[in-house]
């Protein structure tokens, strides 16, 4: 006999049911379904009901309530399970598979038209696999197959023949055999086939649930270091390093005045707007002339390692009480820049401030990409974005175009099915290699007109609905649920890999990477130089 599912899951715990549903898999029976574990949405007595196989056969509709182990009746009540450790007091496995005939027939005469006047009979068989109970004036030996019929499985062919026949007298309405037709429209009402993938908005939704959850996991390894005045958070893009610098930044306002500064005026423009509500001066770092002369009680430096430098080190001494020997300071960098960009950064700075401070990291749980994107990143950079832990994705797309014409062209279908995914613009960023809007073929898009620049919108609430173009440099330290990365010339990935290392991890769930003329081929021959670097390729 057919099963659905083919094998049982491994979640079944009852041994019982296990045994039934190897005895009705080995039925000879070529033209009957029978189906485990059916629930009913909605039960008379119960909040939830459900039945333990359901057998379309022929000529009748069968349901199945097994029972399996010790089984007790005291004082008119029902009790299962080993003494000591019995549930109860329940209802009989009679009136539960009664119950449970009656409500199935109720919904599934919604779904496929009352099954009375189709002429479908039904039914119900009790089985205890490990126990005989006497005959009462609860049953009739038809509706009931204890342990010694049972026989192992061995006799439940029989018992279904036994039952089938008992019910079919009782089911005056019952007429010829149940054509071939209806009994598929039951099955498929009660078990449709079906391949559902969900939609690009849903994984979004899925892998922002996760990103508050990993993040949550972040703040809480700050309580465990907040003891420690001076803190280095060393970690790849997309472990939370941004986050945790706002959230360090509003606890310590509480006790004392606060600056938080980086290199990028868009995200300082950013973290501006979400302290707003708190007691927190935010300047880029090209700007902390407007508060020469001033000591903070706590310095916070997002993206340390573009401010790798005595030059910049003796700005911020003189802006933290105390200086960087003695204050309050908590610096936040990525370790790949040394990988990356090493013009930008000097390592002896570097090696000057480290010990002045208790350095964590690097940090290894990667709560924005998803895996695809960390292993594209890797293979192209050998940079170390930690264990990626948001979630699945889809694998990076790489659109091979002649020109800025032809990716105009592509990068409106591929804006265009994301949108049909349900995808909103506003979560759509194209990133610009060469950062020129004037020249990008995002002018060429039929979208260009409502297109909005990042450094426009940045900080406010304009880019609502809309896509949204930036250059690399200008996002840095942000992050899109998709970034389409246009405008790439061979020239780009050139002497160095910071500009590819930013643009692919600001993706939070989808990457789309347009490849002019040559690029493959240098993209190609940077993964052979990382395999090369970390001996993997001889």
């Amino acid at each position: 006999m057919r099963i659905i599912p083919s094998e049982i899951s491994g979640s079944t715990e009852s041994q019982a049911e296990r045994s039934v549903f190897s005895a009705l898999k080995a039925i000879p029976d070529a033209q009957s379904v029978a189906l485990h574990t059916v629930h009913l949405p909605r039960h008379h007595k119960k909040r939830v009901g459900e039945i333990d196989f359901v057998v379309i056969m022929p000529d009748i509709l069968l349901f199945i309530e097994v029972k399996g182990g010790r089984v007790v009746q005291r004082d008119g009540t029902w009790y299962y399970g080993p003494p000591g450790r019995e549930t109860g007091p329940k209802e009989s496995p009679f009136v539960q598979a009664s119950g449970g005939m009656h409500e199935f027939d109720r919904e599934i005469g919604a779904l496929v038209g009352d099954l009375r006047r189709h002429g479908v009979g039904s039914g119900y068989l009790v089985i205890t696999p490990d126990v005989d109970i006497e005959r009462t004036t609860e049953f009739e030996p038809e509706q009931y197959l204890g342990s010694t019929a049972y026989h192992g499985g061995r006799g439940l062919a029989r018992g279904l023949e036994r039952a089938t026949r008992f019910w079919l007298k009782r089911n005056k309405w019952a007429g010829a055999p149940v054509s071939a037709s209806l009994r598929k429209r039951m099955l498929e009402a009660i078990r449709p086939d079906f391949d559902l993938v969900p939609n690009l908005q849903s994984r979004l939704t899925h892998l922002d649930v996760a990103f508050e959850r990993l993040t949550n996991e972040q703040i809480d390894r700050l309580d465990e270091l907040e003891s420690n005045p001076r803190l280095i958070w060393a970690g790849g893009a997309g472990t939370g390093k941004t986050f945790l610098a706002a959230e360090a930044a509003r606890r310590t306002s509480a006790t004392g005045s606060v600056l938080f500064t980086c290199a990028s005026t868009t995200l300082a423009t950013h973290m501006d707007r979400i302290l707003a509500k708190e007691p927190i001066t935010v300047l880029p770092f090209h700007r902390l002339d407007e508060v020469r002369g001033r000591t903070f009680d706590q310095l916070i430096v997002d993206e340390a390692q573009d401010l790798m430098t005595f030059e910049s080190l003796s700005t911020l001494e003189d802006l933290v009480s105390g200086g960087l020997a003695e204050g309050h300071w908590i610096f936040m960098l990525d370790q790949n820049n040394q990988v990356l960009a090493p013009d930008t950064y000097d390592s002896e700075a570097w090696e000057y401030l480290r010990p002045l401070g208790s350095v964590y990291g690097p940090m290894k749980r990667n709560c924005r990409n998803t895996v695809q994107i960390v292993k594209q990143v890797h293979f192209y950079t050998g940079a170390d974005l930690g264990v990626a832990s948001a979630g699945e994705g889809e694998p990076a797309r790489f659109a091979d175009v002649r020109d800025a014409q032809e990716e105009a062209a592509l990068l409106d279908a591929y804006v265009n099915e994301l949108v049909r995914e349900g995808v909103s613009p506003r979560d759509i960023t194209l990133l610009s290699a060469s950062g020129n809007w004037e020249r990008s073929s995002a002018r060429l898009s039929q979208r260009a007109s409502k297109i909005e620049r990042f450094t426009d919108v940045v900080g406010t609430d304009r880019a609502r609905h809309r896509l949204t173009w930036s250059s690399v440099s200008d996002f840095k330290g942000h992050e899109s649920h998709v970034v389409c990365l246009i405008d790439l010339e061979p020239e780009h990935l050139e002497g160095r890999l910071d500009g590819l290392y930013v643009a692919w991890t600001r993706a939070r769930a989808q990457l789309w990477v347009a490849c002019r003329p040559g690029t493959r081929e240098t993209l190609k021959n940077l993964g052979v130089a990382v395999l090369t670097r970390e001996g993997r390729l001889k």
